[in-house]
C-alpha cells in the first residue's frame, strides 16, 4: 500500500514540477515548513517539499535525479537523490524519515508514523523500501541491484535489513524474516528474528 501510494504521488509531483517548478542550475534542493516547494534544475533534476506547518521538509535531487518529501501533523523528513534515481519521504505524527538513491533506476521509499523511524539507502538501481508506523525504528539498505523491504508497526520494535549484489532482504519486526541472496547477500536483525 505504501508503496502504491509513494509511486503515484510521485508521478504526480514530477509532473507538477517540470510543467510549474522553476529552473535551477547545480540540481535542485526544496525546504519547507509550511506549504508546498518545488524546482527543476537545468541538469533535470526535480525536487519538491511539502509541509502542513507542523515539521520540516527538505528533498534535494542532482544528475536528472527526483526527490521529494511531505510531513503532516508534526514530523521531520529529508530526501536526497542523484543520478537518475528517485527517493521520496513521508513523516507524520512526530515521525522521522530520511531517503537516499543514488544510480539509475534506483528508489528509496521512507514513511514514518507516531514518533517511528525510517532510513533507506539505495544505490546500483536497488530498490529500498522502509516504513515506520509506530514508535519503532525501521532502515534498509540495498545496493547492487538488490531489493530491501523493512517495515516496523508495534511499538518498540525495530528491523534493520541489507541486502547487495541481487539479494532480497525482508523484515517486519513482529513475524521471521526472509533473506534469499540470490548469488550476493542478504541480512535481517529484528525483533522478530534474524536471517542471513
Amino acid at each position: 500500500m505504501v508503496i502504491r501510494k509513494a509511486t503515484a504521488a510521485f508521478a504526480t509531483a514530477l509532473l507538477i514540477a517540470f510543467t510549474a517548478g522553476q529552473v535551477h542550475a547545480g540540481g535542485a534542493t526544496c525546504k519547507s515548513t509550511n506549504g508546498e516547494q518545488k524546482h527543476t534544475a537545468s541538469d533535470g533534476s526535480t525536487c519538491l517539499a511539502s509541509s502542513d506547518g507542523t515539521g520540516k521538509a527538505k528533498a534535494k535531487a542532482t544528475g536528472g535525479a527526483s526527490s521529494q518529501t511531505f510531513v503532516e501533523t508534526g514530523g521531520k523528513s529529508n530526501s536526497v537523490a542523484s543520478d537518475e534515481a528517485m527517493s521520496e519521504a513521508e513523516s507524520e505524527s512526530k515521525g522521522k524519515s530520511t531517503a537516499h538513491a543514488s544510480g539509475a533506476g534506483s528508489e528509496a521509499f521512507v514513511d514514518a508514523d507516531q514518533k517511528g523511524m525510517a532510513t533507506a539507502n539505495a544505490t546500483g538501481g536497488s530498490f529500498a523500501n522502509v516504513t515506520a508506523l509506530g514508535k519503532c525504528n525501521a532502515t534498509g539498505m540495498a545496493s547492487g541491484d538488490s531489493t530491501v523491504n523493512a517495515n516496523c508497526e508495534a511499538d518498540g520494535s525495530f528491523v534493520h535489513a541489507t541486502a547487495t549484489g541481487g539479494g532480497e532482504a525482508d523484515g517486519d519486526g513482529t513475524n521471521p524474516p526472509t533473506c534469499t541472496p540470490n548469488g550476493g547477500t542478504a541480512k535481517v536483525v529484528s525483533s522478530g528474528g534474524n536471517c542471513g
